[in-house]
C-alpha cells in the first residue's frame, strides 16, 4: 500500500494546497469522513472544514462552505464553490 495521498485544493482563482499528504478528513451530508491511500473512487459534495494532515505530521486547516471533491486512485481533488 502506498502510504501518501497526492492532494490538490484550489478555489475559484488559486491553488490553497498541492502536495503529497497521509491523509485527508471532509465532511458530507452524512457527517465527517476520512480519504486515506487507496481510498475506492468517489466523488461528493463537502462542506465545512477540509484537514489534510501533511507528511511530516502537520495538519493544514482549509474552511469550505461548499465544495466538490473526486478521489481517484490515491489523487484527492478539492474545489471550493462558495
Amino acid at each position: 500500500m502506498n502510504g501518501e495521498l497526492k492532494v490538490i485544493v484550489r478555489n475559484k482563482t488559486d491553488v490553497l494546497f498541492d502536495a503529497q499528504a497521509l491523509s485527508v478528513s471532509m465532511v458530507n451530508e452524512l457527517g465527517p469522513f476520512d480519504v486515506l491511500p487507496e481510498h475506492t473512487n468517489y466523488i461528493g459534495i463537502i462542506g465545512g472544514e477540509v484537514v489534510v494532515r501533511e507528511e511530516d505530521g502537520k495538519e493544514k486547516r482549509l474552511t469550505c462552505i461548499r465544495g466538490v471533491t473526486r478521489v481517484t486512485t490515491n489523487v484527492v481533488e478539492v474545489v471550493f464553490i462558495e
